[in-house]
């Protein structure tokens, strides 16, 4: 359970450190960059651990799945906040 749980914390942590939906005190092309090196890093790293098959591995992939799901809903929270401080309805374009 650890090994799901550690790495979900650690991700969403380390998200919300650079910025989850706007970055903080770097460029934006960086933070840009970094998002993408996590994406394709973990797409190397699934691919590695199924063909593998090692099971340390994916259950540590699935708590980073988790932590990117958890900051991915997070951020869209966020948008929907600040369409509603705004008069704007999510559902009405």
């Amino acid at each position: 359970m650890l090994t799901v749980l550690v790495p979900a914390v650690a991700v969403f942590l380390f998200l919300a450190s650079i910025g989850i939906s706007r970055p903080r005190r770097m460029k934006l092309s960086t933070w840009c960059w970094i998002y993408i090196l996590i994406a394709v890093g973990f797409d190397v790293l699934t691919v590695v651990a199924v063909v593998f098959q090692n099971s340390l591995l994916i259950e540590v992939l699935l708590g980073v799945a988790a932590g990117s799901a958890t900051s991915l809903a997070y951020h869209v929270w966020k948008d929907l906040r600040e369409m509603g401080e705004e008069g704007e309805h999510p559902h009405m374009h």
